[in-house]
This record gives structure tokens, C-alpha cells and sequence, in this order.
């Protein structure tokens, strides 16, 4: 049986992931929190999930210096007590996409700071769940201001379903993964289809994970969480 540690296990994705190992027999889960001590989790672990890293990405922008020392502080520590285990990195498509912003280059610094022959580096896009009640779906429910412009084009994607690719993923695949839909939808559509009074205030933020592998689900999909979120406001 291996252990698996999973750093950020109370955050959306890393809840999702914990549920997913829970499910099986063959590993057995190591949940670290912020209140938890990480060196000791590792120590005790086989495999290390870092999913930690923040998702706040006008919060990194603004406060850069903050931001790049609590994303390299994490990312350091959990390298050094992990020492030559293998490490899955949770990170994001703006480590691809958003270079030139604060929130991208410090997630790729962190995805640098990686083996690729020995450790997986797994980007995220846009997603949806239960337990996520922030971001541009909530503000186009909500007929709130979009912080986007309504051309940008997303690949939202289940969180559970990410969290299923990443556990059948962190046993034998390394180097690096970008998971999402197989299709994408613009946000201005998404609106349009519900009836959402919302305005779009922002500039383009297409974010498209590239070589999805082959069982990515429809970006359709998103319909179906819209529906019983607007079914819940009645």
C-alpha cells in the first residue's frame, strides 16, 4: 500500500483529490492542512501532492513580493522534505499562458524547481464543483460584473474529474499534464444561453489546456452545474 500526502487538503482541488484516493484500497491518504506539520506528513509518505498554492490570481498581481515568497516558501520546503520522493505539482495553465503577470511567473518558477524525469507537474484550467462558489460562473449566475471580456474562451472542466486523472496519473506518469475539456465555450455564450443580466468589465482571459488526453469530457457539461445552481436560487 503507498502513502499518498496530499499538502493543501482542505482547498477545493485537494479536497476533491483526497475523496479520490479514499476510494481506493490499494493507497492510503495523508491529508496535510495548513494547521499540520508537513515534515513529519512527508517523512511518513511515499508519494507527495503539492496542492497548495494559492489560486488568487488578482491577489498575487498586486501584492507580487507576497505572493512570489509564499509560492517558493511552499514549493522549497515541501523539495526539501521530500528529498527523492516522487512529487505531483498541482499548478495552473497561466503558468503557460500568464508569464508576463506575477500569479503565472511564480507558478512556473515553481514548476521549475521540479525533476521532470522523476516528479509530475499537472496544470489546471478553468473548473467547476459544488464547493467552488467564486470566479466568472458564479459572477454570469449571480448577474454580476464579469472581470472578463465576453470573446474569452474556457475548457471548464469537473473537479472531480481533474482529481480522478491526477490519482490515476501520480503512480507511473511524469513530466507534464494539462487537463480541461475537449471543447470550449465562450463566456459571453454561457450568458446568453441562461439569460444572465451580468456585464463583462474585463479583457480576455482564454486559458486552453493543450494535449487533453483522450476521455476529457465536454465542456457541456457546465450546463448541467449551472442548472442546478440556478435551480438552488429559487
Amino acid at each position: 500500500m503507498k502513502n499518498i500526502c496530499v499538502i493543501g487538503a482542505e482547498g477545493f482541488v485537494g479536497a476533491a483529490i483526497c475523496k479520490e484516493i479514499d476510494k481506493r484500497s490499494n493507497l492510503h491518504l495523508v491529508k496535510v492542512t495548513r494547521h499540520d506539520e508537513m515534515k513529519k506528513m512527508i517523512e511518513q509518505s511515499d508519494i507527495i501532492i503539492h496542492s497548495a498554492n494559492s489560486s488568487r490570481r488578482f491577489f498575487a498581481n498586486q501584492n507580487r513580493s507576497v505572493d512570489l515568497f509564499e509560492t517558493m516558501e511552499k514549493a522549497l520546503k515541501v523539495l526539501k522534505y521530500s528529498k527523492d520522493k516522487k512529487i505531483i505539482l498541482v499548478s495552473t495553465l497561466s503558468a503557460r499562458v500568464q508569464q508576463d503577470t506575477p500569479y503565472g511567473a511564480h507558478r512556473r518558477a515553481c514548476e521549475l524547481l521540479l525533476d521532470h524525469e522523476k516528479d509530475l507537474i499537472v496544470r489546471l484550467g478553468n473548473m467547476f464543483g459544488r464547493h467552488n462558489t467564486k470566479g466568472v460562473l458564479f459572477d454570469i449566475i449571480n448577474d454580476k460584473d464579469v472581470y472578463a471580456s465576453a470573446t474569452t474562451k474556457c475548457a471548464f472542466v469537473d473537479v472531480r474529474y481533474n482529481a480522478l486523472k491526477i490519482v490515476e496519473m501520480m503512480l507511473n506518469k511524469t513530466g507534464l499534464v494539462e487537463l480541461g475539456a475537449k471543447n470550449h465555450i465562450e463566456l459571453g455564450k454561457i450568458a446568453r444561453t441562461i439569460g444572465s443580466r451580468c456585464k463583462f468589465v474585463g479583457a480576455t482571459d482564454t486559458q486552453l489546456p493543450l494535449d487533453v488526453p483522450s476521455d476529457a469530457p465536454s465542456v457541456d457539461l457546465v450546463f448541467e452545474f449551472i442548472n442546478k445552481q440556478l435551480l438552488e436560487k429559487k
